[in-house]
C-alpha cells in the first residue's frame, strides 16, 4: 500500500481526494495538511511515496512546496491538484508525475494511481482490490461482475438476468412467487409460468455457480428468499451515502459527491424493465433532490465551479428542468462570464423550441434580461 499526503486549503477538498484515493485500494493517505508548513513539518514522519498538492496555497505555492518537498526527500512523487489548468505547464516543469484539475473525476484520479504505481515498478504488487461476492450496478444498465472479474457475467437468457435483477432488487427479503411470475411473465397462464419460472431458476443458478458468485437462493411457503454474501451494490451504497449526508455541510459534503459518482444513469434505464419503473422515479428523485442540495452548499461557500459541474450532471437527466438551468446562469453570472451566460440562454432557448415548440419559461427570461442588464 503506497501511502500519500494531501495539502490544500479547503478541508473537504482532501476529504474527497482522500476518499477517492483510498477507494482504489492502492493508497493510504497517512496525512491532510490545509497548511505547508504542517505538512513540511511531518514529511520525516509520514515517509509519504506521493504528495497530492493544490497550487493555490495561502501561505506559499503548491509549486515552490513540491520544491521544499523534494529537496528534503527527492523519492516523493508530485501531483499538483488545481482548479486551473494554465498551471500545467510550471507543474510540470518541476518534475510533477501528474496533473489533476478540479472538480476531481474518480476516473482521473485513478489514472493518476495507475500512473503512480507504474512509475514506482509495482504494477504486479498493486493489482485492484475486489469484492470477494458480486460486484453490481443498477444505475444506468444492470451489470453483474463475479469476484475479481473485470468482465461482466454473461447470461445464458435474457429472463435469467431479468431474475437477478428483480431478486437482488429484494435482497434478503421473502418474494412470494406469485409477484415474480406477474412482474416476469404477465402474460402467461398459471401452467406455462410455473415452467419459464423453474427453467429459468436453473439457469441463473448455473450462472452464478460459473462465475463463482458465493449465493444462496431458497424457496419456501410459497416464497424464493436470496442473499449474496459480501456483495458490493451500487444503489445500496448510494442509499447509504444519503442516509450520512442530510444535510448537506462540510462535514458530509465528501459522502453526497460520492453518492453523486455512484448515480452513473437512472435506475435500470436500459434495461427497460416495467416492474422496475416506480424505483427509477424514486432513485431518480433522490439524485435531483441531492445533487441540488449540493449546487446551493456550493454556491453559499462561492464554490461556483463545483456547482456548475453539478448542475451539468443534473441537465444529463433533466435537460427541460428550467429551474436547473436558472441556477446554472446564474452561477455563469457570478463568475461573471459573460460568453458562457449569453450563449447558454440561447442554448436553452433553442432546445425549448425543438423540443416542446415552445419558448422557454416567463421566469428563466426574466431572469436572463434581468441579468444581463447587471453584466452590461
Amino acid at each position: 500500500m503506497l501511502k500519500a499526503i494531501i495539502v490544500d486549503n479547503e478541508e473537504p477538498a482532501t476529504q474527497i481526494l482522500q476518499m477517492l484515493l483510498e477507494k482504489t485500494g492502492q493508497i493510504t493517505v497517512v496525512g491532510n495538511f490545509l497548511r505547508a508548513a504542517d505538512a513540511l513539518s511531518s514529511l520525516k514522519a509520514t515517509k509519504p511515496d506521493v504528495a497530492f498538492l493544490d497550487i493555490e496555497i495561502p501561505d506559499t505555492s503548491g509549486l515552490e512546496l513540491a520544491n521544499h518537498i523534494l529537496a528534503m526527500d527527492s523519492d516523493v512523487e508530485i501531483i499538483f491538484v488545481t482548479a486551473y489548468d494554465h498551471y500545467a505547464l510550471h507543474a510540470f516543469r518541476v518534475n510533477a508525475l501528474d496533473y489533476l484539475l478540479k472538480p476531481l473525476l474518480p476516473e482521473d484520479v485513478e489514472r493518476a494511481v495507475r500512473r503512480l504505481i507504474k512509475r514506482k515498478g509495482l504494477a504486479k504488487d498493486f493489482a485492484p482490490e475486489s469484492p470477494l461476492g458480486a460486484n453490481i450496478h443498477y444505475f444506468g444498465k444492470f451489470t453483474v461482475y463475479g469476484p475479481a472479474s473485470k468482465k461482466p457475467v454473461k447470461w445464458r437468457t435474457s429472463k435469467a438476468e431479468e431474475l437477478f435483477a428483480y431478486l437482488v432488487q429484494n435482497l434478503e427479503k421473502e418474494v412470494p412467487k406469485w409477484r415474480i411470475c406477474e412482474a416476469l411473465w404477465p402474460e402467461y397462464d398459471t401452467e406455462k409460468v410455473d415452467i419459464q419460472l423453474h427453467t429459468t431458476v436453473y439457469k441463473l443458478k448455473k450462472v452464478l455457480a460459473s462465475a463463482n458468485i458465493p449465493f444462496d437462493l431458497s424457496f419456501s411457503n410459497g416464497c424464493y428468499w436470496l442473499s449474496l454474501p459480501q456483495a458490493v451494490i451500487d444503489k445500496v451504497e448510494f442509499d447509504a451515502h444519503i442516509a450520512s449526508s442530510v444535510p448537506v455541510n462540510q462535514s458530509t459534503i465528501a459522502r453526497c459527491e460520492q453518492a453523486l459518482s455512484l448515480y452513473t444513469g437512472d435506475y435500470l434505464e436500459e434495461n427497460g424493465y416495467l416492474w422496475s419503473l416506480a424505483l427509477k422515479a424514486e432513485y431518480g428523485q433522490k439524485f435531483y433532490k441531492l445533487a441540488s442540495s449540493v449546487v446551493k452548499f456550493y454556491m453559499t461557500q462561492g464554490d461556483y465551479v463545483r456547482a456548475e459541474k453539478t448542475l451539468s450532471s443534473i441537465l444529463e437527466r433533466c435537460p427541460l428542468d428550467e429551474t436547473v438551468h436558472e441556477m446554472l446562469l446564474t452561477c455563469y453570472f457570478t463568475q461573471k462570464d459573460r460568453t458562457a451566460f449569453i450563449t447558454h440562454y440561447h442554448t436553452v432557448w433553442e432546445l425549448f423550441q425543438t423540443e416542446l415548440g415552445i419558448e422557454p419559461g416567463m421566469s428563466i427570461q426574466t431572469l436572463y434580461h434581468r441579468l444581463l442588464k447587471k453584466m452590461d
